[in-house]
C-alpha cells in the first residue's frame, strides 16, 4: 500500500481518554502515519468521559505534541456555568427541538457548540501548518468536534469520511439513537462522502434515516493478535489474592453500558452460594460510584474495582477472566469481546446496539435483553457451571476475530476508501 496524501482525523477524545472510539482513532492515526501518509489529529483535552460536562473530572493539557509519529493538537473544553446541571439540560433541550417539524439544524448547530464547548476548535483547524487531503472524523455522540471537521472539509473541497459511532439502543427504544441522529447529526451523515459503520443493524438503521447506501462500507473494529496476547492468568491471580472463578466487566462504568445489572446478577448467584467473583475494570462514573456505595459489605468485598486498566495489566486480567460480561444497551460494537475472545473467553452480551451484529447468540458467545437480571444471572451460572461450552464459545470466538477483525484488515479496507475519495476529488470548496 502506498498512500501521498496527508490526512486529518478529528475526534472528541483521544489517549490518554480510554474507550472504543479513542482505540480506533489512535490505531488509525498511527498505522497510516508509520507506513503511509503524514497525519494531523485534532482532538480536546478530556481526560475521561465526564469532563466534557464535568469540569471536575480529568483532562490533560491543551496543546500540540507528538504522539507516536503523529502530530496531535489538543483543545480546550470550555464548560458553562453550573456544569454539568447545564450540560444536561441543553442534550434534553436539544432532543426535544430535534423533534419538531422545523428546520431546526442552525438552532442545533448552536447547542451543539456548547455540547462539549471546544472554542478554539475551528480556528485551530483552519491554521493547521500541514496541507490537509481528507478529513476523517470520528464519533457523532459528542458532536460538535465532528461536525467543526466536516465543515472544514466542505469550505476547502476536500473528501470527508465519518465513523459515527451510532448507538441504536434497544428494538423499539428511541431514546439512545435519538442522540446521534438529531436532524443537524443527520445532515452531516447524509452529506459525508463516506460513512464507515461497524454492523449491518448500523448500516441498516441509517439507510432508514436517508443516508446513501452506496456510501455505506461496514468494517467492524479490530485487535493485533500479536501485541495483546501476552496475559498471566496466575499473576493476576496472586496480585490480587483471588481463587475464585472471575467475572469480567471491562469499560466506562455507566448504568448504559449494563453494570448495575452485571452486580445485581452476582448478587443473585452470590445468595445461591455460587462462588465467584466479579472484576470491574474502567473509568466509574460517578452515578455507580453511589449505586457501589450503597451495597452490602458482603457484596462489595466479591467486588474487584480496578479503575482503567491498559497494557500489560489488561491482559493479564483477561487471561484470568473465566467469563466476561458487558451487557450493554450504547455499543455500536464492543471491541472488547474482541479482547476476550482473543484469549479464547466466553462472552455476554446484550440484545441491543450492535452487538447482535457481533455476537452469534449460542455459537461464539450468549445474548441476554438489557436489564434482564434473572437472564443475566442464569446465563453467567450457566457458562461458570458448564466448562465446555464456555471453551467451545470462546475458541469460536477467536476464529472468528482471526477471520474477520484484525487491525490488518481494517486499515486495508479503510485504505481502500480512502485512495476510491482521493483518486475522486469531486468536491470544490463551499461558501
Amino acid at each position: 500500500m502506498s498512500l501521498d496524501a496527508s490526512l486529518l482525523l478529528v475526534n472528541a477524545a483521544y489517549p490518554p481518554f480510554i474507550g472504543g472510539a479513542e482505540v480506533y482513532t489512535q490505531t488509525l492515526a498511527e498505522r497510516f502515519a508509520r507506513d503511509l501518509a503524514a497525519v494531523t489529529l485534532v482532538t480536546t483535552n478530556a481526560g475521561e468521559v465526564e469532563f466534557f460536562w464535568n469540569p471536575r473530572k480529568r483532562h490533560v493539557t491543551p496543546g500540540p505534541e507528538v504522539m507516536n509519529g503523529v502530530a496531535v493538537t489538543r483543545c480546550r473544553v470550555s464548560h458553562l456555568p453550573l456544569a454539568p446541571l447545564t450540560f444536561y439540560g441543553l442534550r434534553r433541550l436539544a432532543t426535544l427541538i430535534a423533534r419538531l417539524p422545523l428546520d431546526t439544524r442552525p438552532l442545533l448547530r448552536r447547542l451543539a457548540s456548547r455540547m462539549p464547548g471546544v472554542p478554539d476548535l475551528p480556528d485551530t483547524l483552519e491554521r493547521l501548518p500541514n496541507r490537509i487531503d481528507l478529513v476523517h472524523g470520528i464519533n457523532i455522540a459528542l458532536e460538535w468536534p465532528l461536525i467543526a471537521a466536516w465543515q472544514y472539509a466542505r469550505r476547502h473541497g476536500l473528501p470527508f469520511v465519518m465513523t459515527p459511532f451510532v448507538h441504536v439502543g434497544e428494538e423499539g427504544h428511541g431514546d439512545v439513537l435519538i442522540n446521534y441522529v438529531m436532524p443537524h447529526q443527520l445532515e452531516v451523515l447524509r452529506d459525508a462522502d463516506a460513512v464507515i459503520v461497524q454492523t449491518d443493524i448500523e448500516r441498516r438503521a441509517l439507510t432508514q434515516l436517508g443516508v446513501r447506501d452506496d456510501r455505506l462500507h461496514r468494517l467492524g473494529m479490530g485487535v493485533d493478535l500479536e501485541t495483546l496476547i501476552g496475559g498471566d492468568d496466575a499473576r493476576f491471580r496472586a496480585r490480587h489474592q483471588l481463587t475464585d472463578p472471575i467475572v469480567t466487566f471491562l469499560g466506562v462504568v455507566t448504568y448504559d453500558k449494563g453494570s448495575f445489572h452485571l452486580v445485581q446478577a452476582l448478587e443473585k448467584l452470590w445468595a445461591q452460594n455460587q462462588r465467584g467473583h466479579l472484576v470491574i475494570a474502567g473509568q466509574p462514573v460517578d452515578e455507580f460510584t453511589a449505586f457501589y456505595n450503597r451495597l452490602s459489605p458482603a457484596t462489595q468485598q466479591r467486588i474487584l474495582r480496578l479503575g482503567p486498566v491498559t497494557g500489560q495489566d489488561k491482559q493479564d486480567l483477561l487471561a484470568a477472566t473465566d467469563v466476561f460480561a458487558l451487557p450493554s444497551r450504547i455499543d455500536s460494537f464492543g471491541i472488547v469481546y474482541l479482547e476476550a475472545w482473543a484469549y479464547r473467553k466466553p462472552v455476554i452480551g446484550a440484545r441491543a446496539g450492535g452487538v447482535p451484529d457481533v455476537i452469534a447468540d449460542g455459537r461464539d458467545g450468549q445474548l441476554v435483553h438489557f436489564g434482564n437480571v434473572d437472564e443475566l444471572a442464569a446465563t453467567i451460572a450457566r457458562l461458570l457451571a458448564t466448562p465446555s461450552l464456555a471453551a467451545q464459545l470462546g475458541q469460536a470466538g477467536r476464529a472468528k476475530v482471526e477471520q474477520q477483525y484484525t487491525w490488518d484488515r481494517i486499515i486495508q479496507l479503510t485504505y481502500n476508501i480512502y485512495t476510491d475519495l482521493l483518486n475522486r476529488r469531486t468536491h470544490a470548496p463551499r461558501s
